[in-house]
C-alpha cells in the first residue's frame, strides 16, 4: 500500500536560526523511527537583528557541524537527503552566499526556505502526529513566527512574523514593557487569529516546549513526555503571565533546560500569552513534530498519509517485537462483548493495545507488566494523548499480571478518570484470559467466546474442547468476572 520499503530512510537536515540538526528517519509506514539524531547550538542568527549577516563564529561551527553530518550521511549510505534553511538564512544579507558554500563544501542542496513554506511543514508536522488537530499551529523559531491555521487536517492561512528570540532578546531584556508592545503589534498583522477561539493552539519549537517542561516539572505532573501535553487556557495565561515577568537569572535552576533556553523562556511567555489572549483559544497542545518531521509526511504518498499513525506505529512494532503478529485482529473481535455502546476512541485504544499484548513476551517473567508499562508510556507514538497512552499501557501493564495502584502505574493513573480505570483493568484482564487460553494463537481462540448478560460473564466452550477451560483459565475468568461486576460460568456448547 505504501510502495516504501521497511527500511527506508530519508534524513532531514534543518539549518535554523539557533540550532543546526541532523535527523535520520527510517520505515516505510506512517510514522517512521528516529534512528539518528544530533542538534548543535550555532547561533547562526543571533547577530542578523543588529548586523544583517549571520554570526561570524556561528557560521564557521554550522559549517563544521554540517560536513560532519555529510560525511555520517555517506557512511550511513543515505540516499535520500533534504536540508533547509530558515529565518536567519532568509533575513540575513551573507545568507544565500553561506549557502552556496555549504552546497559546494558538503555536497548537498539546501533549499531557502519562504516564512510560509516554514510554516506548512510545521503545520505537516503537527498533522503528522495529531491528524485530527484542528486550531491555530505556532512554530517559534530563533528568528521567526510562523502561525498557521488548520481545520479538519487542512492547512488554511499561514503568516511568518519576526517574532524570534534571537531578535527581540537584547531589547526584551533592555525595554520589556516597549517589546511587549511590540509583540502586541506584530500579531495583529494576523487578524485571523481570532478563528482559534474555542480551539487549540499547537506549540511548535524548543523555547515552548521549554516553557512546558517548566510548567510539566513545577506542576509535579506524572508523564514526563512533551509530545501532546496540554494545559488549559487558564494556565497558559497564569502561568506565561508570571514567566514573561522573570528573569533569565530567576530560572537558573529550572530542571532540564538548557541555559540558553532559559534565556528566551521570559520572552516565549510573551508571546504566548498575547497570542491566547487575541486568539480566544482554549487549550494549548504541545507538539514536538514540526518542521522536520513535515517535510517527511510531505513526502510521503498520499494514500500513506492517510493511514492512522497509532495503528500503524503498534503493528509496526507487533510484528519486530511480538511472536503472533495476526493475532490482534483475532483478540479486538474476542474482547469485544466485554465493551458493549463502545465508541470508536475506545475502540481504537483497544485495537492499539491488542496490536501489543505480545511485545513483553522476552523480558523476566517477574518484570513483563513493568516492561510494557515503560514501553508504551514512554515509547515514540503518534495519534494518541497522554490520557489514552495511560489506558492502553495500563490495560497492558494488567494483562501481564500488574495491579493497578501500584508503583509507577499508580502515579500515572492520576491522569485517568474512574471510568478509565475500569476500561483499562477490564481490558486487561480480558486481554490475559485470552493470551492463557490460546497460548497466543488465533486458532484456539476460535473455541472458546465470551457472553455477557446483565449478572453473568460465560466463557462458552466447544463440547468437543472442553479441555482449554483448565483451572488456569477458570481463575483468570473468574478475575475478569469480578472486574465487571458479574459472576463467572464455563459452559459447553
Amino acid at each position: 500500500m505504501t510502495n516504501r520499503p521497511s527500511d527506508h530512510r530519508i534524513a532531514i537536515i534543518d539549518i535554523g536560526s539557533n540550532s543546526v540538526r541532523l535527523v535520520v528517519f527510517e520505515g516505510g509506514g506512517r510514522f517512521p523511527a528516529i534512528a539518528f539524531n544530533e542538534k548543535v547550538m550555532c547561533g547562526l542568527g543571533r547577530s542578523v537583528a543588529a548586523t544583517r549577516r549571520l554570526h561570524p563564529d556561528g557560521m564557521v561551527l554550522a559549517l563544521q557541524t554540517l560536513e560532519r553530518f555529510a560525511l555520517l550521511l555517506r557512511e550511513m549510505r543515505i540516499k535520500e537527503v533534504r536540508a533547509v534553511a530558515t529565518a536567519a538564512m532568509r533575513d540575513a544579507e551573507n545568507g544565500r552566499a553561506f549557502i552556496e558554500a555549504i552546497e559546494a563544501r558538503c555536497g548537498f542542496p539546501v533549499d531557502l526556505l519562504s516564512g510560509g513554506e516554514e510554516g506548512r511543514y510545521s503545520a505537516m508536522g503537527v498533522l503528522a502526529g495529531i491528524p485530527e488537530a484542528d486550531g491555530i499551529v505556532g512554530d517559534l523559531g530563533g528568528g521567526s513566527l510562523e502561525l498557521v491555521n488548520v481545520q479538519a487536517g487542512a492547512i488554511g492561512e499561514a503568516i511568518t512574523l519576526p517574532l524570534g528570540p534571537l531578535l527581540l532578546m537584547d531589547d526584551f531584556v533592555k525595554k520589556r514593557t516597549a517589546v511587549i508592545a511590540r509583540i502586541a503589534e506584530t500579531l495583529q498583522q494576523a487578524p485571523w487569529l481570532g478563528a482559534g477561539k474555542g480551539r487549540d493552539f499547537y506549540a511548535v519549537g524548543g523555547a515552548w516546549r521549554a516553557l512546558a517542561r517548566l510548567h510539566l516539572e513545577r506542576g509535579n505532573y506524572p508523564l514526563h513526555i512533551l509530545q501532546h501535553y496540554e494545559m488549559s487556557r487558564a494556565e497558559v495565561l497564569e502561568f506565561c503571565g508570571a514567566l514573561a515577568g522573570m528573569s533569565a537569572q530567576s530560572l537558573v535552576k529550572a530542571p532540564r533546560i538548557a541555559q540558553r533556553r532559559l534565556e528566551s523562556l521570559p520572552m516565549a511567555a510573551a508571546v504566548m500569552r498575547r497570542i491566547f489572549e487575541l486568539s480566544g483559544c482554549r487549550r494549548l497542545v504541545i507538539s514536538a513534530l514540526g518542521l522536520r518531521e513535515g517535510l517527511v509526511y510531505a513526502a510521503m504518498p498520499e494514500e500513506l498519509r492517510k493511514v492512522d499513525p497509532l495503528i500503524d506505529a503498534c503493528g509496526d512494532i507487533a510484528k519486530r517485537s511480538g511472536r503472533f503478529a495476526e493475532h490482534a485482529d483475532k483478540l479486538l473481535e474476542w474482547t469485544a462483548p466485554l465493551f458493549a455502546n463502545e465508541n470508536a476512541v475506545d475502540k481504537r485504544l483497544r485495537h492499539a493495545a491488542c496490536l501489543l499484548s505480545d511485545v513483553a513476551w522476552q523480558g523476566h517473567p517477574d518484570y513483563r507488566a513493568e516492561k510494557v508499562l515503560s514501553e508504551v508510556l514512554y515509547g515514540r507514538f503518534g495519534g494518541i494523548d497522554h490520557r489514552g497512552a495511560v489506558k492502553v499501557a495500563l490495560a497492558l501493564y494488567v494483562a501481564y499480571g500488574g495491579t493497578l495502584g501500584e508503583g509507577v502505574a499508580g502515579n500515572v493513573e492520576r491522569l485517568l478518570n474512574n471510568g478509565d480505570r475500569n476500561w483499562s483493568r477490564t481490558l486487561g484482564l480480558g486481554l490475559r484470559l485470552a493470551q492463557r487460553i490460546s497460548g497466543g494463537t488465533s486458532s484456539a481462540l476460535r473455541f472458546a467466546r465470551l457472553e455477557m448478560t446483565a449478572d453473568t460473564l460465560f466463557l462458552k466452550v466447544q463440547e468437543t474442547r472442553q479441555a482449554i477451560a483448565g483451572e488456569v483459565v477458570c481463575r483468570r475468568l473468574d478475575a475478569l468476572a469480578k472486574a465487571v461486576g458479574r459472576k463467572s460460568a464455563a459452559l459447553p456448547e
